[in-house]
């Protein structure tokens, strides 16, 4: 290669550049070589096949046209596999290694595995969230998290990728919500610019898709979301996915899509017991360097006990109130403050009562429902009453367990998952949840 030749490859490059994003560059031309051009053939060497293809694939036009703006001619351009193209100089090797990606625009700092308060609810989940972290693409690949609205799964995934991120320095995280990637895929339609798009994503070491739902019976989101999966995990990196039920549950999406989500490790987060209210109050007062007395966080994590959101809100107000009426905050200002919380309908039926209303509709004792015996008779009914706990309280899959013969979480979210199903698929069992329901003055919420 001349001296010459060698700059005309850098005028090449230079424009190849002014067409990409600087992350697309550097994955696929940083180590490309120029070898030869004959004629009106340019041939360039690349580190592998997967290199070469994907080029071909992608970006044979962005570099004709590339140099047809330089040398003024479209050439015939040609990949080929060789060592020319091996890794970079150790010194440019040492210094990309050590230089740390910088954190997608979409993180919050906040949501780190530090300040994710572990509990019975969700200790399984935080355990699987860290290791894909820290040994991404190997066993839990992926992983997918689900829960009700405003129990920490967006928390968990950018957690996920801040401690990738430590972890491995320098590699690409792309996170991001699912309404964020559809509208993404709509300009990069509309300003055909789909390479750049496909490449910002199937380029990422870790990828996080927050709200997969939010793609349901959007084809073509859903269409280049599968593609992106597949390269992601033939390359071994890291998929986190998040939903508000589990994939097999969300309707309009494609199965093949639901098939790959189901091939790793399927987490849920549940409402946080009392205990662990407790302590993410204690936590959200520490983060704002306040002293609440302890008596106080108990009554709000008694009074709050919907989602972690609600339970955040109601702090937020209890502090906002004394605040605004410069008071301390005490017991006497908690129960003015949140008035509105304590005289919210006693409302949702009690596990005790609906377990009455479950044994009187099929004609069993309630003894026979929280009875440790495996009796068939009793199987679906109990089944029956968890689901009906599950949705009509805001108690956690632990705390329900308790009232049903001391069952533990994950047999209460496998009856819940079983009743599901079975509603789908069997009128008399659909039948017998909403009569029950009724019966207890109470709807089962759409979607459930």
């Amino acid at each position: 290669m001349t001296v010459q030749s060698d700059e005309r490859w850098q005028d090449i490059l230079a424009e190849i550049r002014k067409t990409l994003r600087k992350q697309q560059y550097d994955t696929w031309f940083r180590r490309v070589r120029f070898i030869s051009s004959g004629g009106e053939e340019l041939l360039l060497i690349v580190p592998n096949r997967f290199y070469a293809d994907w080029l071909e694939t992608n970006y044979r036009t962005t570099v004709e046209e590339a140099v047809q703006r330089v040398l003024g001619f479209k050439p015939y351009v040609r990949f080929e596999v060789g060592p020319e193209a091996a890794e970079p100089a150790e010194e440019a090797k040492t210094a990309l290694e050590v230089q740390p990606a910088p954190p997608p625009p979409q993180l919050n700092k906040v949501y780190q595995l530090d300040t994710f308060v572990v509990g019975n609810c969700n200790r399984l989940a935080q355990a699987a969230a860290r290791s894909v972290a820290e040994c991404p693409g190997t066993v839990y690949n992926p992983l997918f998290v689900h829960s009700d609205l405003g129990m920490g799964k967006t928390h968990l995934l950018q957690a996920v990728c801040y401690r990738f991120m430590a972890c491995h320095p320098g590699e690409a995280v792309a996170y991001v919500p699912a309404q964020q990637f559809v509208m993404e895929l709509v300009e990069a339609q509309e300003h055909k610019a789909l390479e750049g798009f496909r490449a910002r994503y199937r380029s990422a070491s870790l990828m996080a898709l927050d709200d997969i739902h939010l793609l349901a019976d959007r084809e073509n989101s859903q269409e280049e979301f599968f593609h992106v999966f597949n390269e992601l995990h033939s390359q071994k990196r890291q998929v986190v996915v998040s939903g508000d039920r589990p994939p097999q549950e969300i309707r309009g999406l494609s199965e093949r899509l639901t098939s790959r989500l189901r091939w790793g490790l399927l987490v849920n987060l549940d409402r946080p017991d009392t205990e662990t209210r407790l302590a993410i109050l204690r936590q959200k007062a520490a983060a704002r360097r306040l002293k609440v007395p302890k008596d106080v966080l108990e009554y709000v994590a008694t009074r709050a006990h919907g989602s972690i959101r609600d339970l955040e809100a109601a702090l937020v107000r209890l502090l906002a109130f004394a605040s605004l009426s410069e008071k301390t905050v005490s017991m006497a200002l908690a129960r003015e403050a949140l008035a509105a919380y304590a005289s919210k309908p006693a409302a949702a039926p009690t596990v005790t009562k609906i377990l009455d209303a479950v044994a009187t509709h099929f004609g069993l004792r309630k003894a026979d429902l929280v009875s440790k015996k495996r009796s068939r008779s009793a199987t679906l009914p109990r089944q029956v009453g968890m689901y009906l706990a599950r949705h009509l309280t805001s108690l956690s899959l632990g705390e329900i367990g308790k009232y049903v013969g001391g069952r533990d979480h994950t047999t209460v979210l496998y009856a819940c998952e079983k009743i599901e199903k079975r509603k789908d698929k069997e009128a008399s069992v659909a039948r017998a949840v909403e009569e029950i329901a009724k019966a207890l003055d109470r709807d089962i919420p759409c979607g459930h």
